[in-house]
C-alpha cells in the first residue's frame, strides 16, 4: 500500500462499500445494540417496534455526528487519515394511541479510497520493468426511513420500516508500466441504484415491579436493487458493457434482549445476514455475516436536578465478520469497544433534551497476511431534542 486517502477504507472497494451503523446516541455507545432496546422517548432505528414507546405529548428529534481518525498499516507502511460525517437525522412522534412514527435519514454504505501497488514483472540486462495498479473509488448509498410502531398489548409491540435507498458507486483501476512501450489500461465500474427496503420488528416485554425484560426480533427480506450498471474497459480501444441484475441485498435476522433493574440496563444482540446470496456487479462474491454486540447503561437518578445523577453512562463492545471476500479469502474481522455519556441540556420540566458524547475504538483485523490492518478512534456527538407538545396546564 503506497497511498490511501483515508475517506473511508481500502476495503470499501468491495461489495457495496463500508456498511454504516444504524445506531443512535445511546445505543451506539452500548456497542450498537437495538433488537431488544426499548427506552422511553429514545430513538432506536434498529427495531421499529420500539417506536410505540414514544409518549403522547412528546416530539423527539435526534441528530448525530461522527469524527474519525483512522490508522492504516501494511507491513512497514503506515498512514493516518481523518474525516467526519453525519451519522443520522431522525424525528419521532405519536400519531395515534399506541402508535408511534419515525422519519429519518442516514447513510447505508460509503465508498472512498485511493491507493496503489507496484510489482516487478521482469528484470533483464536492460533493467527492471514494473507494473503499477492504482485503485480509486467514490460514492455511497443513502437511506430514507419511514416507520411505524404499534403496541396492541401492554406486553407486545410490532413495527415496520419502509426505506427508500438510493446512491451511486464508482470504482476505477488504472494499470501502468515503467516501460512506456507497454500500453496502459483503465477499467471503470459505474452504478446508480435504488430500491424500497422493508424491515419488520417485534418486541415483547415482561415486567415485575421495577424490573423488566425486553425480547426483540427483526427481519429484513432479501431485495433486488434496480440499477444502471456499466463497466468501461479502455485498452487499445474503449468498450462499455452493461450489467443486468447487478446488485441485491441479503436476508437479515436479528435477535436481542435488554434487562432493566432499578436504574441499570444490560443488553445484547446477535445478527445474521446471507450476503453469499447477494450480487455485486453481477457476481456473488460475498460471504454470510455474523455480528454480535453487548452493552450496559446506568442512570443514577433520572428525576434528580443534580447534573451528574441525571446523566446516563454507557459502555459496550461489538464484533462482526466481513460480508465480502478479498481475492477469494474471507475479509477482516471488525472488533470494537465504546463508552459514552448522555448529559441533560436543562432541568426544565417541559424539556428532556440530552447531548450524547461517546468514544469508540475499532480494529479491523485481517485473517491473512498481506491484508491491511485498520485502527479507528471515533468521537460520536449526538443531540436528542425532546419537547412536550400540547400539554394542558392546570391553574388553580
Amino acid at each position: 500500500m503506497h497511498a490511501q486517502t483515508g475517506v473511508n477504507s481500502p476495503y470499501s472497494r468491495f461489495g457495496l462499500g463500508m456498511m454504516s451503523d444504524q445506531s443512535t446516541g445511546i445505543t451506539r455507545s452500548m456497542g450498537g445494540i437495538g433488537a431488544g432496546f426499548r427506552h422511553p422517548n429514545t430513538l432506536n432505528l434498529k427495531n421499529p417496534a420500539s417506536y410505540s414507546m414514544v409518549d403522547t405529548l412528546t416530539f423527539v428529534a435526534d441528530l448525530g455526528l461522527t469524527l474519525q481518525n483512522g490508522n492504516f498499516s501494511e507491513n512497514d507502511v503506515r498512514l493516518n487519515a481523518r474525516n467526519s460525517s453525519i451519522s443520522h437525522l431522525a424525528i419521532q412522534f405519536r400519531i395515534l394511541p399506541k402508535v408511534g412514527m419515525t422519519l429519518g435519514f442516514l447513510p447505508f454504505s460509503n465508498v472512498g479510497y485511493n491507493f496503489s501497488g507496484t510489482q516487478l514483472i521482469r528484470r533483464d540486462e536492460d533493467g527492471e520493468i514494473t507494473a503499477t495498479n492504482t485503485y480509486s473509488g467514490t460514492g455511497g448509498i443513502r437511506q430514507f426511513i419511514g416507520g411505524l410502531g404499534w403496541r396492541p398489548a401492554d406486553w407486545l409491540s410490532l413495527g415496520f420500516n419502509a426505506s427508500y435507498i438510493s446512491g451511486d458507486l464508482t470504482h476505477s483501476v488504472i494499470n501502468t508500466y515503467s516501460n512506456s512501450v507497454i500500453q496502459s489500461r483503465a477499467k471503470t465500474y459505474n452504478a446508480e441504484m435504488s430500491a424500497l427496503k422493508l424491515d419488520f420488528g417485534l418486541q415483547g416485554t415482561l415486567s415485575s415491579g421495577e424490573n423488566s425484560l425486553v425480547l426483540g426480533l427483526t427481519y429484513t427480506p432479501a431485495q433486488k436493487l434496480e440499477s444502471d450498471t456499466y463497466v468501461t474497459d479502455v485498452h487499445s480501444s474503449s468498450d462499455t458493457v452493461s450489467i443486468a441484475d447487478a446488485f441485491s441485498l441479503p436476508d437479515q435476522l436479528s435477535a436481542g434482549f435488554t434487562y432493566k433493574w432499578k436504574n441499570r440496563m444490560i443488553g445484547a444482540d446477535i445478527s445474521y445476514q446471507t450476503w453469499s446470496k447477494a450480487s455485486f456487479f453481477g457476481q456473488k462474491t460475498g460471504r454470510d455475516r455474523l455480528s454480535a454486540a453487548a452493552g450496559f447503561m446506568i442512570r443514577p437518578d433520572e428525576m434528580s436536578r443534580n447534573f451528574f445523577k441525571r446523566s446516563s453512562y454507557q459502555i459496550g463492545a461489538s464484533f462482526s465478520q466481513s460480508y465480502f471476500k478479498v481475492e477469494d479469502k474471507n475479509g477482516p474481522l471488525r472488533l470494537g469497544v465504546s463508552a459514552g455519556l448522555s448529559m441533560p441540556l436543562t432541568s426544565s420540566y417541559n424539556s428532556m433534551s440530552y447531548v450524547h458524547v461517546s468514544g469508540e475504538y475499532v480494529r479491523v483485523q485481517p485473517l491473512y497476511k498481506g491484508m491491511i490492518t485498520e485502527n479507528y478512534i471515533m468521537i460520536n456527538v449526538g443531540v436528542t431534542f425532546m419537547e412536550r407538545w400540547f400539554m394542558k396546564l392546570m391553574v388553580d
